[in-house]
C-alpha cells in the first residue's frame, strides 16, 4: 500500500518560513559577541582605575556607596558591557554583605584586566 502525500504551495511556504526563523536562531546564539570582555576605552579605564584605588579601603557602607556611585558615573560613558554591567552588580552589592560585596567587586576587576587593564 502506498502511501500519497498531498503537498500544496502554502505546507511548503510554511516549511520554507520555519526553517529561516531556525537558521537565524541558531546563527545569532552562536556569534556571543557581547560575551568578551569588551574594548577598554578612557572611561572603563577610569572606572577600573577609580574602583581599585577605593575596594580596599571601602569597608563601610557609605563608602562603598560612594565608590560604586564613582564608577557608576564612569562606566555610563563606556562602551563596555562587561565593565558596565559588573559596575552595576558592584552597586547592587554595596549595601550587602561583606561576601557579596567581595564577590562583586573581584568580578568587576576581573572583568577590567579581562579588558586589558592593569593595575
Amino acid at each position: 500500500m502506498a502511501l500519497k502525500v498531498k503537498v500544496n504551495k502554502r505546507v511548503i511556504t510554511v516549511a520554507a518560513i520555519a526553517a529561516l526563523v531556525i537558521i537565524a536562531l541558531v546563527v545569532s546564539r552562536g556569534r556571543g559577541g557581547d560575551d568578551g570582555p569588551g574594548t577598554l576605552d578612557s572611561a572603563a579605564t577610569q572606572a577600573c582605575s577609580d574602583f581599585n584605588a577605593g575596594y580596599a579601603k571601602a569597608k563601610s557602607e557609605s563608602t562603598r556607596l560612594a565608590l560604586a556611585d564613582k564608577v557608576s558615573a564612569s562606566t555610563m560613558k563606556t562602551g563596555n558591557k562587561a565593565i558596565s554591567d559588573a559596575a552595576l552588580k558592584v552597586g547592587d552589592a554595596a549595601n550587602e554583605t561583606g561576601a557579596e560585596w567581595k564577590s562583586a567587586g573581584d568580578a568587576l576587576l576581573k572583568a577590567c584586566r579581562d579588558a586589558g587593564w592593569n593595575s
